[in-house]
């Protein structure tokens, strides 16, 4: 199979969470990149949450789901992304025979090859399905569906506060950090899955978070939300042997340093 993009030309992914994913959690989406030059691609995107038949309310909203989470976009993307599909296509290993395991997602991609519409499977589904996420949060902000990924975290301390803001947009895959309302400084991309990594590790209590900007003294994470986390307050270790309040200080304290 001829890995290089074919421009102009169209391909098509389909994403199925594993068999074993629950609801609300379980979905499907499908991705279409039509390809035109180097620099213009457009996209028709459809996501669809399923097997919520048996779950009320209360169930899916406890989840953090909406009732209408389903969606579907068609637009332009950053041409940056021609550049991302490449490089994933290009260094997959793709096979030609159907697989569906209950613990893997299931990724399939429609192309063309030899003047007929073929589908392939990569054979590194997880990595597919990172790529995937990434390029539908993109897909997100360049809807206007959702905003870029903000995290500010304040430390307040006799007085003294030092402010550290976390700035990471999907559709330009450029994530940036400022101190104290200095200019902004840019971090290596990769680092902003090492930061929700640690962050969301913890728990967040919302009732427990103020829409005020604090005053006294603490550590606070703000999650783009226009409310404040107090560490050990609003943001509490998930169980009684987790240490992950230190980490997430410790992993500020390194950042603001840069």
């Amino acid at each position: 199979m001829d890995k290089n993009l074919q421009i102009p030309g169209l391909y098509i992914v389909r994403f199925q969470s594993a068999p074993v994913v629950p609801a609300p959690f379980s979905h499907f989406y499908t991705l279409e990149l039509d390809i035109h030059s180097k620099d213009d691609v457009k996209v028709d995107f459809a996501i669809k949450y399923t097997d919520r038949e048996d779950l009320d309310e209360d169930e899916i909203l406890d989840e953090g789901f909406s009732l209408d989470d389903d969606y579907s976009w068609k637009g332009a993307v950053p041409a940056l992304w021609i550049t991302e599909f490449q490089t994933i296509l290009a260094s997959s290993k793709i096979i030609r025979q159907r697989e569906e395991k209950e613990f893997e997602d299931f990724v399939e991609i429609e192309l063309l090859e030899n003047d007929k519409r073929v589908t392939v499977y990569p054979v590194d589904k997880e990595r597919w399905a990172y790529f995937l996420q990434e390029f539908m949060q993109a897909i997100f902000e360049a809807s206007g569906k959702e905003k870029p990924f903000e995290l500010s975290f304040l430390t307040i301390d006799g007085g003294k506060s030092d402010l550290i803001e976390l700035r990471a947009t999907f559709a330009d895959k450029a994530f940036a950090l400022k101190k104290n309302g200095g200019s902004a400084e840019s971090l290596n991309w990769a680092q902003l899955q090492k930061v929700m990594d640690v962050v969301y590790k913890a728990e967040f209590v919302e009732e427990n978070a103020t829409e005020s900007k604090p005053s006294k003294s603490g550590s606070y994470i703000s999650a783009g939300d226009d409310l404040w986390y107090q560490l050990g307050v609003a943001v509490v270790e998930p169980t009684a042997k987790s240490k992950e309040l230190p980490k997430i200080e410790a992993m500020f304290q390194s950042l603001g340093k840069k």
